[in-house]
């Protein structure tokens, strides 16, 4: 058993058809490209690097692979192919709320279904960010704070003096 042989990716005959069929849209004449240029641009769209794309493709010479992909014609062909993968995985906030939807319904418990609508709520902006308080200190010298009275401190915090003191319960005298 390889591990290789399963990760390998193949290029047919239906492939290379239909990569030449976005040919006239990219702006490539159909017998622009060769053979093996075609299968250089289908591996490397598909998510091998250069290298990788050039030796399955059949090149020998690496620094030939990168000047063929410095070709405007292979540069346009790749340019086309990847706006077009772009467009075909665009996912948006419906497509989004589709699957959230989705979920909601095959959800089999209460708490699925709780989590489900919490991410439609963040997804949709319905929860409003919690407020914290923010206290801001311009100070040019920690000793300025270390002088300050215990009054100024907690003023500064935001807590009244009577936080100092302890409160009396109904047994003190």
């Amino acid at each position: 058993m390889s591990l290789v042989a399963q990760d390998t990716i193949e290029v047919t005959d239906e492939d290379r058809l239909e990569l030449q069929s976005h040919f006239p849209y990219a702006g490539v004449k159909l017998s622009e490209l060769s053979v093996q240029e075609e299968r250089l641009i289908l591996f490397y769209i598909r998510g091998m690097s250069k290298a990788a794309a050039g030796r399955a493709s059949g090149y020998r010479n690496l620094d030939h692979v990168y000047d063929v992909f410095k070709k405007p014609k292979i540069q346009k062909a790749i340019e086309y192919l990847r706006e077009e993968m772009r467009e075909e995985i665009k996912f948006d906030k419906n497509t989004a709320t589709t699957m959230y939807l989705e979920a909601h319904r095959k959800s089999a418990t209460a708490t699925e279904e709780k989590n489900v609508v919490d991410s439609l709520c963040k997804l949709h902006g319905l929860f409003a960010p919690e407020q914290a308080t923010q206290v801001n200190i311009n100070v040019d010298k920690i000793q300025q704070l270390e002088r300050l009275p215990d009054a100024e401190l907690l003023k500064l915090a935001g807590i009244d003096m009577s936080y100092l003191e302890p409160k009396g319960g109904k047994d003190d005298k």
